[in-house]
C-alpha cells in the first residue's frame, strides 16, 4: 500500500520516505551563501540588528554591565532564581512508573559527582544566556573506576563561540568573526544554554544589544549633564559698570568678577553695581528626566517592567506594582525552565556517557510547595457545597499527622470526652467538635469557660464536698507528681486557699504548667475543673436540704 495523504479535494497525494526524512528548507537549498572559492568555512553572520546596525560585535556587550541600571536590572533577573530552594534532582523514571535500578544508580552517581561543583556559580553562568543570547558550558571529565565522572561544569565566554551553516557549534577564541580556522566541537563536551534561539538566529536573542543605545544615550547625557552643572550650578556675576566707564575700566572689572569666581573677592569701580544670578532650573529638570527615561528603557528590556527595579513616586498604586510582579513573576519562571532544560540536557549526556541509551536520565525541575492557603479556601467551597473529607484528605493535601486533628462524624475518644462535653440540644445529643460547635450547628452548651463562668455561682462550703474535692484531685494528679509529697502537700495548700474556681485554676495552672505537656494540663485542668462543680453543686445541694430540714 503506498504512502500518502488525501487532499481536502479527496484526491489522494503519494509520497516517499526520502523525501520525509530530508530537510527541503536549508541554507543551501535558499541559495545563502556562505564560502568562498577555497572552500573556508565561514560562520554565521549575528544577525542582531542593533550590533549590525552599529557595526560592532558581541564582545561589546559585556562593556554594558558597567552602567549602574545595567547591573541592577541584571542582578535582580538572577537573584529572583538563584534564591529560589525548590531546585532538585530525582531518578528518571516513565509517568506513572518507578525508576529501575540502573536509573537510580545513575542518579546517585551523577549527585556524588555534582557535590564537588559550585551549582550556584553553574547557574548564575546558565543565567547569563537572557542577557548574551547563549552561554556555552564546557564539561570537564575524567574517567576512574569504570566510570566518566563529572568533575566541573564551566560557563565560557560567550564570544568564543560562533555557529556554522547548520547552526553547530564551533569554538573560533578571540579572533571572532576573523577566525579563518573554526574549530568544531567534540561531542559530549559542551552544552549550550540558548534564549529563544531560531534556526534563521541560532545565537539567540540578547537582551543587552537592547541596551546598546540607552547606555550610550546615557553617557553621552551624562558627560553634557555634567559640563551643564559645571557650568551653569554656580551663580553668575554680573556686574554693572558706570555710565561714564571707559572700555578699559570695564575689562578690568571684568577681570576682577572673573577672579571673583575663584576668591570670592573682587574690586570694582566705583559706582557699579553687582549681583549674583542663579541659573533656571528647567535645563537640569529637563536632563533629568532624560537620563530617567533611559534607566526606564534598560529595566524594561532587562526585566519586562520598573516598579520591581525603581521607584520614581509615579503611578505606585497597589494594582500596578501587583501587574509589575507578575510580570517579574513570569520572567522568573522562564528563566526556571531554561535552567531545568539545561540541567537536562546535562544529565542525558551524562546518562548516555556511562549507561547508554537504555536507561533514562535523571531529572532536574523547579518544584514550588503547594499553596496551602489556596488548597484550604478549595476545601471551604467544596464543604459549603455539601462535600464531607476523609482523613486522607488532610494527612495528604496538607501534610498533618492523624493526632493532630479530629473529625466532626469521628467517635469522641476518651481522651476527647474530657475535653468536650454532651449536651442535650433540641431532644438529641450533640457532641462538641474542635471548632467549638456541636454537630446540630448550636454553639454547646458546656464548655471550659462556660463551665468556669457558671462555677463562679457556686459555693464550696460544705466540709464534705471539699474533702471530696480534695482526694479527686490528688487522685487525677499523675503518677510522677504523686509521688512527690511536698508537690501534694502543695496542691492541696491551693485548694484550700482558692476562694473561687478562677483562682484555683490560676493556681493549678501555675503548679502544673512546669510538670506537664499543654495537651496533658489542657485535660487535667477540664477534668478538675468540672469535679469541682460537681462537688460544688453536691454541696449546696447538701446545705439546702440540711437547712430544709
Amino acid at each position: 500500500m503506498a504512502n500518502g495523504l488525501y487532499n481536502a479535494d479527496g484526491i489522494f497525494q503519494p509520497f516517499s520516505s526520502a523525501e520525509l526524512s530530508t530537510e527541503l528548507a536549508t541554507r543551501q537549498n535558499a541559495g545563502v551563501f556562505l564560502g568562498d572559492l577555497d572552500g573556508w568555512l565561514i560562520t554565521l553572520p549575528d544577525p542582531d540588528p542593533v550590533l549590525r546596525k552599529r557595526g560592532d560585535e558581541a564582545a561589546i556587550l559585556r562593556d554594558l554591565s558597567a552602567d549602574d541600571q545595567v547591573t541592577t536590572a541584571m542582578l535582580a533577573r538572577k537573584n529572583r532564581v538563584l534564591n529560589c530552594p525548590h531546585f532538585s534532582f530525582r531518578a528518571g523514571a516513565q509517568e506513572g512508573d518507578t525508576p529501575t535500578p540502573e536509573a537510580e544508580d545513575v542518579h546517585r552517581r551523577f549527585m556524588l559527582d555534582l557535590e564537588r561543583t559550585n551549582l550556584r556559580n553553574i547557574i548564575s553562568g546558565m543565567l547569563d544566556a537572557p542577557f548574551y543570547g547563549f552561554t556555552p558550558l564546557e564539561l570537564v571529565w575524567r574517567f576512574a573506576d569504570d566510570w566518566w565522572h563529572l568533575i566541573d561544569i564551566v560557563p565560557r565566554p560567550y564570544h568564543w563561540f560562533r555557529f556554522d551553516s547548520r547552526n553547530n557549534p564551533v569554538f573560533v577564541g578571540d579572533y571572532g568573526v576573523f577566525c579563518a580556522d573554526p574549530r568544531p566541537l567534540p561531542p559530549g563536551k559542551f552544552v549550550f544554554v540558548s534564549h529563544h534561539a531560531t534556526y534563521d538566529n541560532p545565537y539567540g536573542l540578547r537582551l543587552l544589544s537592547r541596551c546598546l543605545w540607552p547606555v550610550s544615550f546615557k553617557r553621552g547625557g551624562l558627560t553634557f549633564y555634567a559640563k551643564f552643572v559645571e557650568r551653569h550650578g554656580l551663580p553668575w556675576v554680573i556686574g554693572e559698570a558706570p555710565a561714564q566707564a571707559t572700555a578699559l575700566e570695564k575689562q578690568n572689572m571684568a577681570r576682577g568678577l572673573a577672579r571673583m569666581v575663584q576668591d570670592a573677592v573682587s574690586v570694582v569701580p566705583h559706582g557699579a553695581n553687582v549681583k549674583l544670578e542663579g541659573a533656571g532650573q528647567t535645563q537640569g529638570a529637563l536632563h533629568e528626566s532624560f537620563l530617567a527615561r533611559q534607566d526606564r528603557a534598560i529595566s524594561k528590556v532587562l526585566m519586562g517592567q520598573t516598579l520591581t527595579v525603581e521607584t520614581d513616586g509615579k503611578n505606585n498604586s497597589l494594582a500596578a506594582t501587583e501587574a509589575h510582579k507578575d510580570v517579574a513573576d513570569d520572567l522568573a519562571d522562564a528563566d526556571k525552565s531554561m535552567v531545568a532544560d539545561a540541567w537536562n540536557e546535562l544529565a542525558w549526556l551524562y546518562t548516555q556517557v556511562n549507561a547508554g541509551p537504555g536507561v533514562l536520565a535523571p531529572l532536574a525541575a523547579y518544584e514550588e510547595p503547594e499553596d496551602l492557603k489556596a488548597q484550604a479556601e478549595l476545601g471551604k467551597t467544596l464543604r459549603e457545597m455539601g462535600a464531607r473529607f476523609t482523613r486522607e484528605y488532610f494527612t495528604g493535601r496538607f501534610g498533618l499527622k492523624d493526632g493532630e486533628f479530629t473529625l466532626e462524624d469521628e467517635a469522641a475518644t476518651p481522651q476527647e470526652a474530657g475535653a468536650s462535653f454532651a449536651a442535650p440540644t433540641s431532644g438529641r445529643s450533640a457532641r462538641v467538635t474542635d471548632a467549638g460547635r456541636s454537630e446540630s450547628g448550636q454553639p454547646p452548651r458546656l464548655t471550659q469557660s462556660a463551665a468556669r463562668g457558671a462555677a463562679r455561682k457556686v459555693t464550696t462550703t460544705a466540709e464534705k464536698a471539699q474533702g471530696a474535692l480534695d482526694a479527686a484531685i490528688v487522685k487525677m494528679l499523675p503518677k510522677a507528681l504523686k509521688a512527690s509529697g511536698a508537690f501534694v502537700t502543695e496542691v492541696e495548700n491551693a485548694i484550700h486557699q482558692a476562694k473561687s474556681l478562677d483562682d484555683l485554676q490560676d493556681a493549678l495552672v501555675e503548679l502544673l504548667a512546669p510538670s506537664l505537656s499543654p495537651g496533658a494540663l489542657e485535660d487535667f485542668l477540664a477534668c478538675a475543673m468540672t469535679a469541682a462543680a460537681g462537688h460544688g453543686a453536691a454541696a449546696v445541694e447538701a446545705e439546702a436540704e440540711g437547712n430544709a430540714d
